[in-house]
């Protein structure tokens, strides 16, 4: 089957890109992504911000003041600085929960490419799909045409009635509705890969690859494994799991006193004196504060392991899918390559052959070139639906497979 150029769809100014190139264009332009980069910057601000130690206190007072006298008469004055910290463990437990969440926002930042990607490589596979389709319609045409001709030459020769020519004339005008049909889906895949690589009205993304098949070696055990040690959404999981379990130690940590200690400079009459105190908090009131955020910690960090095991668990059905739905369209594919094509073209180019000869009716005819489109559409469509089974299974074990 030959698959003609496609000509008058694609506007004047175009840009033909390979899927990669569109992956680039797609995450260097996509909004989304370009939020979450800011949003990872933002962590890391939280995360220092986290680390900060309370402001010291400076404070002053000037005592035994004669009435009716200013302030410089005093008898007593004192100047006071004191400051305050977390036990120093906290302060570890603040680093490593911080680190941890600049390590999740760095892994999200991964889960929107590869969600982008996915959704690239799918709408630009529909596209070269309706492309292949608006192409084959054409060669239809091509097809129709050349049966009318050979209607209306048997008709002038008094070989075959009217009707022959008149029902040649209705196919030829159905396949040219068709490719109208076509051509608007060719135009609203055009649109949507355009929106999605956020692409100027005026230019079109035009894409340079085909519609190929190559066979892939696919394990399913090796795509399990690979999707559970890699997959982003696991590893946020699991990021999430750990920054609950330093919650939890940072509740436990509110057990422990703060320490604070100060320095005071003083003057009683002409005399000056100098002073330093130390102590700790004592968290008398712990059966009440800090008994409630190590439960509502513990609770949080039972929760969210129990999503992480479930979220493995989604991970491991949706591989599953993912993987049936390629083996099923692999065979699809496969049908059409090793028979159906080849059967069907032999058929249909045998029978016009008998029809120009006389010896078949018109009718058997039209039955060939029927079959004979609707199996190279349907071989266009699935090799279509093959490419978009593979990216998706792509999405769910975090693999790129060459196509």
């Amino acid at each position: 089957m030959l698959f003609l150029s496609l000509q008058g769809i694609a506007q004047t100014q175009d840009t033909t890109i390979t899927l990669e190139d569109a992956v680039e264009i797609g995450v260097k332009n996509n909004l989304a992504i370009l939020a979450v980069e800011k949003d990872i910057a933002a962590t890391k601000g939280k995360a220092i911000t986290g680390l900060g130690v309370e402001d010291p206190e400076v404070s002053g007072s000037w005592t035994e003041i004669p009435k009716g006298s200013g302030v410089s008469n005093y008898n007593e004055r004192n100047f006071t600085i004191s400051q305050s910290i977390d036990f120093p463990t906290n302060y570890i437990h603040r680093k490593k929960r911080g680190d941890l969440d600049i390590e999740r926002s760095q892994v999200m930042l991964q889960e929107r490419k590869l969600e982008l990607r996915t959704r690239i490589e799918k709408v630009y596979y529909q596209l070269v799909g309706s492309r292949e389709q608006v192409n084959l319609i054409r060669e239809n045409i091509s097809l129709a045409e050349n049966f009318l001709d050979a209607a209306q030459k048997r008709y002038n020769a008094g070989k075959a009635p009217i009707l022959e020519v008149k029902r040649a004339q209705i196919v030829l005008s159905n396949i040219e509705n068709e490719l109208a049909v076509a051509q608007s889906n060719y135009e609203n895949n055009q649109a949507a890969l355009n929106a999605l690589l956020a692409f100027p009205d005026e230019k079109n993304a035009v894409p340079a690859d085909s519609l190929t098949y190559r066979l892939l070696n696919l394990n399913l055990n090796d795509l399990l494994l690979q999707a559970i040690e890699t997959h982003p959404l696991l590893l946020i999981y699991n990021l999430t799991a750990k920054i609950a379990d330093k919650n939890v130690s940072l509740a436990k940590g509110s057990y422990l006193p703060k320490i604070f200690g100060g320095y005071t400079a003083q003057k009683i009459g002409g005399n000056k004196f100098r002073g330093v105190e130390a102590g700790i908090s004592i968290p008398l009131w712990a059966p009440v504060n800090q008994r409630g955020q190590v439960m509502e910690s513990k609770g949080n960090l039972a929760a969210t392991k129990y999503r992480e095991q479930n979220a493995v668990l989604v991970r491991k059905a949706r591989v599953k899918g993912a993987y049936s739905k390629v083996i099923a369209a692999l065979e699809q594919v496969d049908k059409y390559q090793s028979n159906l094509l080849q059967q069907s073209e032999e058929l249909y180019k045998l029978t016009l052959r008998s029809y120009e000869e006389g010896k078949v009716d018109y009718l058997k005819v039209l039955d060939a070139q029927t079959s004979y489109i609707n199996i190279n559409k349907s071989y266009i469509d699935a090799l279509a639906y093959y490419k978009i089974q593979v990216a998706d299974l792509e999405f769910e074990t975090n693999q790129n497979f060459v196509q």
